[in-house]
């Protein structure tokens, strides 16, 4: 669940909160309740997952390990969203506050449909059991699989744009220089 939660928290973020490392910042704490959920819930057995995959140390680190990888392009997406509506929008420090909370209240209340869908309404889905049957293998869900292909595809196509407007601002200013020179020379 942890996939798709920062998946759809960091888009929520990214473009309510004007302000890159604001909005990567309003991930954290709805991302984290998701995690905190999720581990519970495994480790009480209800999982898919055996509950020593978040309990008994030191198996457990590659479980934590994951979850830092999945929040990576979480907190990516959220800062390259919040940078690109800083570079369209400029907003006031007062206006940017009161949009980082507006935004961590939404991304609260996306975490608990989150949790409400994937371990209650649709558990199967959300790779969760009723039964004592554990998987092995370690395979996530499906839709984990879909909110991790989302969250790299996503963090790479911003990164790739970030990198188009950061070529384009170089070449604009490259060129304005030459411009005003032009125009001066003219006038004389």
């Amino acid at each position: 669940m942890t996939p798709i939660a920062g998946l759809i928290i960091a888009i929520i973020a990214g473009l309510m909160v004007a302000n890159g490392r604001r909005s990567a910042s309003v991930v954290l704490v709805p991302w984290l309740v998701v995690l905190a959920y999720q581990s519970r819930y495994i480790a009480s057995g209800r999982a898919i997952s055996p509950p020593r995959t978040v309990t008994q140390f030191p198996g457990a680190i590659g479980y934590w390990l994951v979850q830092v990888i999945i929040l990576a392009p979480a907190l990516g997406i959220a800062a390259q969203l919040g940078a690109s509506g800083q570079r369209r929008h400029p907003v006031s420090a007062a206006a940017l506050a009161r949009r980082a909370w507006l935004a961590s209240a939404f991304s609260v209340a996306a975490a608990v449909i989150v949790i409400v869908f994937g371990f209650v309404l649709f558990p199967h889905e959300g790779g969760t059991v009723a039964a004592g049957h554990h998987s092995s293998n370690g395979s996530p869900p499906p839709i984990g699989m879909v909110g991790i292909v989302g969250s790299f595809l996503g963090c790479a196509a911003l990164g790739v744009r970030a990198l188009v407007w950061r070529r384009t601002d170089r070449r604009a200013a490259s060129v304005a220089p030459v411009r005003e020179t032009a125009t001066a020379a003219a006038r004389r």
